[in-house]
């Protein structure tokens, strides 16, 4: 081979394999189902963007998609979540989607804003968490808006990582490393407690907080966390539809039962001002012989970081104490790994390319 063919080659290689991949590239045109089951029609990633809901507002930001978001609930904005992700957030406050008292302001200033050419009836409209989003996409379709997602209730890990990267289909146009990061941690929290059954299972209690009152958390996405982690929930009861029920005494009464059990306290609790000595006293009667573990603000939230929240989970119910063994996060630890390799496969080829100019000149 011509040596200046073998040295472009190698140089052209060295180039592919440092060049970050995704986990597909763009797709031309994709489809997505919503959480309702109506199915939507994409040529490619959408232009712009409105947002209601936070975790699907920072699921966006990490596909690196922050900039096409132009109008969000106010719970979204960075001022009120002082999220880092959404620093660069330039968007319309629209207000509280929650309930129906603001829906003619949101539909009536979203179809001010395409008359200003600040948006068309053809841009994604995004819409989480409440039920009465149905009504205002009933209301937005009215005025002519073509694409209005909608997913209000997620009671399944698995669901929430199919909505992230549906999601982030629409703002990307492909599958971004933030998604990629999430199965990642999902299929290491899963092999890590794949050999833990009856028994062997450890002992879980997750703890709701709401309008000044403790509780058992029953159904939802934490109830499905504790199932990836193979944990044998204490607290969960299929006779209740509910997803929460009792207070303090029945967490009293379980945890009685259950020493050995690891509770997660929403971190609604602590953002409330409690502390865990606060809980300690409350609940337990100040016996600190109980592992109890504040949760961080997106653990079970819909969003990639909740990946995160999934692996620490498993670290707390897996790791001996005392000992911080257990899954280390995908997006922290295996891309350092990954860019380290990367790093070492080109300073191993440009030293080959120098031995081979070296070799040419004598």
């Amino acid at each position: 081979m011509n040596f200046k063919m073998l040295l472009t080659t190698i140089v052209l290689m060295v180039m592919a394999i440092c060049v970050p991949l995704s986990e597909s590239d763009a797709d031309s045109s994709f489809t997505i189902t919503d959480g309702t089951g109506q199915t939507f029609e994409y040529t490619g990633a959408a232009e712009r963007i409105v947002v209601n809901g936070s975790a699907v507002t920072l699921t966006i930001a990490d596909a690196g998609a922050v900039s096409k978001i132009v109008a969000v609930d106010k719970y979204s904005t960075y001022e009120y979540t002082k999220y880092d992700a959404l620093k660069d957030l330039k968007a319309a406050d629209l207000g509280s989607f929650y309930g129906t008292t603001n829906h003619d302001y949101i539909v009536t200033s979203l179809v001010k804003m395409v008359d200003d050419g600040k948006l068309s009836l053809e841009d994604s409209i995004i819409l989480s968490s409440y039920t009465s989003n149905l009504d205002l996409r009933e209301k937005l379709n009215e005025k002519g808006f073509t694409k209005v997602l909608v997913w209000n209730t997620i009671n399944e890990y698995g669901d929430v990582v199919k909505m992230v990267e549906d999601v982030s289909r629409i703002a990307s146009g492909s599958v971004p490393q933030s998604v990629a990061d999430m199965k990642s941690n999902v299929a290491l929290v899963k092999k890590t407690a794949a050999g833990y059954t009856g028994d062997e299972r450890p002992k879980a209690l997750y703890v709701w907080y709401y309008s000044k009152a403790l509780q058992i958390g029953n159904t939802g996405i934490m109830k499905s966390m504790l199932d990836v982690c193979q944990a044998n929930n204490i607290g969960y009861d299929p006779s209740k539809s509910s997803a929460r029920y009792g207070d303090v005494s029945t967490i009293t009464k379980l945890i009685g039962e259950n020493k050995d059990a690891v509770i997660f306290v929403s971190d609604s609790y602590f953002s409330a001002g409690k502390t865990l000595d606060d809980f300690y006293s409350e609940a337990l009667g100040g016996d600190k012989s109980i592992k109890v573990v504040q949760m961080g603000l997106q653990w079970n939230n819909w969003c990639p970081e909740s990946s995160d929240g999934l692996v620490q989970i498993c670290n707390e119910l897996y790791a001996s104490e005392g000992d911080d063994t257990g899954p280390s996060p995908k997006n922290v630890d295996d891309n350092i790994l990954l860019y380290a390799a990367i790093i070492a496969a080109a300073i191993i080829a440009i030293a080959f390319i120098a031995q081979l100019v070296y070799r040419k000149k004598k």
